[in-house]
């Protein structure tokens, strides 16, 4: 199983969009949700709430 680069979600090998850059890194992305927020409008991950990154570092900030 694959994780989404944006949002945490898994999802199978053989679906959504792998995207390989110059600089020869791979991203995986579950939807067109979470492409244009990472690649388009450049969202920070940890700022919403529906991503995995949001609730981990909620849960960092509550353990302070």
């Amino acid at each position: 199983m694959v994780k989404c680069t944006f949002c945490g979600h898994d999802e199978s090998p053989h679906t959504g969009l792998h995207l390989i850059t110059n600089k020869g890194e791979t991203k995986y992305f579950c939807s067109r949700k979470c492409r244009v927020s990472a690649l388009k409008l450049k969202r920070d991950k940890r700022k919403l709430k529906w991503t995995e990154s949001f609730r981990e570092a909620r849960e960092k900030a509550r353990a302070k």
